[in-house]
């Protein structure tokens, strides 16, 4: 006969940092239907919080545990993961129709996710152990990537196989972008791999132009004999170009050298959807004392600029060691000049050194024509 049924509850304790501040506050959940011998039949159900508005009707079968539901949701993007919330607008509805047979195997079809600019539609489903997922959405205003970027982009992601290791894909593709004044044409990223945790693999490329300069990025990640590395990675644009073979340890960490010779930033600022200018050259090396990471950064630079912020003539040569956990840095800095806003530094000229857990610092410079130097020590921990 019929059902019908609400519960209210001032507060849930979740330990889900995900769904916890969707259910935050007071909850209601309502549900009407009809029990029948082996089914129960939802007309309207619905939860509700403060941050979320859902409704569902459909299905469940008490002989075989089968479900069939539909469901609509609308939520508060500021309750949504911190990750995706800068594409969102004020609030994400999400529909979708939910089945689970009675052997477990569980599908999602007619996925749809929409808010504000952003849009996704797509199925996925995970039966006998096996995934597959087809999802394509669009950003229609890049802008809110960056507020110097206009334009948008369309992508798809595919997963097929084994639930421990499904065969991925992904592309992202724009026919144009506009990012300080530079105009990124028929830009296209793909990717495509093996999604195994033990033994991951994958194909990187981009591929356009940017101010009618030839873009083309590639690297591939490889899994040998239980060590990883990436392979192959190259990036020119331009007359600008970046090349390295990287090791990857037990943590991902990077071992290896990465070369750089950008004669001009600006393009390769563009497709960070930044704007600045300049030249950089030198390397950046990375190596293990111990299991403490270390980066070593040879630099030089005849000028380069952002914003209000520009140096000319540097050279850096410095060693930042354990610079994950608790960065020490040695070596030296020199620039002829470094301009912020109104206030200009010359001549500056620092030595850095490692002295345990802390970076010593001696160097003079002047600052609005008046000498100065200064001397000391500082220390980085928890990220401050």
């Amino acid at each position: 006969g019929p059902i019908s049924g609400t519960v209210t509850a001032d507060k849930i304790g979740l330990d889900n940092p995900t769904i916890a501040p969707l259910l935050a506050g007071r909850i209601t959940a309502k549900v009407a239907g009809d029990l029948a011998t082996d089914t129960i039949v939802i007309d309207s159900g619905s939860v509700t919080s403060e941050a979320l508005d859902s409704g569902f009707n459909g299905r469940v079968s008490l002989a075989d545990g089968a479900i069939d539901l539909n469901l609509k949701a609308v939520a508060a993007s500021a309750a949504l993961p911190a990750a995706v919330r800068g594409v969102l607008a004020e609030r994400t509805q999400l529909s979708a129709a939910l089945k689970r047979d009675a052997k477990g195997n569980i599908t999602a079809n007619a996925i749809r996710l929409v808010s504000g600019a952003f849009s996704a539609d797509g199925q996925a489903s995970l039966a006998d152990n096996k995934v597959s997922a087809d999802v394509k959405g669009a950003l229609a205003d890049i802008s809110l990537l960056s507020g110097d970027a206009k334009g948008a982009i369309t992508f798809a992601l595919n997963a097929q196989g084994a639930g421990t290791a499904p065969d991925l894909s992904l592309t992202v593709d724009s026919d144009r972008l506009s990012v300080a004044a530079r105009e990124i044409t028929g830009l296209r990223l793909t990717a495509t791999g093996k999604g195994d945790i033990a033994s991951p693999a994958a194909d990187i490329s981009l591929t356009g132009s940017v101010n009618d300069e030839p873009l083309d990025f590639k690297a591939s990640l490889v899994t040998r004999q239980g060590k990883r590395s990436i392979n192959g990675l190259s990036l020119s644009l331009g007359d600008n170009k970046v090349s390295g073979d990287l090791a990857l340890d037990d943590r991902f960490l990077p071992l290896g050298t990465v070369a750089l010779d950008l004669p001009d930033i600006s393009p390769l600022a563009a497709l960070a959807l930044e704007e600045a200018n300049g030249d950089v050259r030198g390397t950046i090396a990375f190596s293990k004392t111990g299991n403490a990471p270390d980066v070593a950064i040879k630099a030089t630079t005849d000028s380069i600029s952002r914003g209000d912020l520009s140096a000319k003539t540097v050279t850096i040569d410095a060693l930042i060691a354990n610079y994950l956990a608790a960065p020490v840095i040695s070596g030296k800095i020199r620039a002829d000049s470094v301009t912020s806003g109104g206030t200009v530094i010359r001549g500056i000229d620092v030595d850095l050194t490692r002295d345990g857990d802390w970076t010593g610092f001696s160097g003079g410079a002047t600052v609005k024509d008046i000498p100065a130097t200064a001397e000391g020590r500082v220390k980085i921990a928890d990220g401050t």
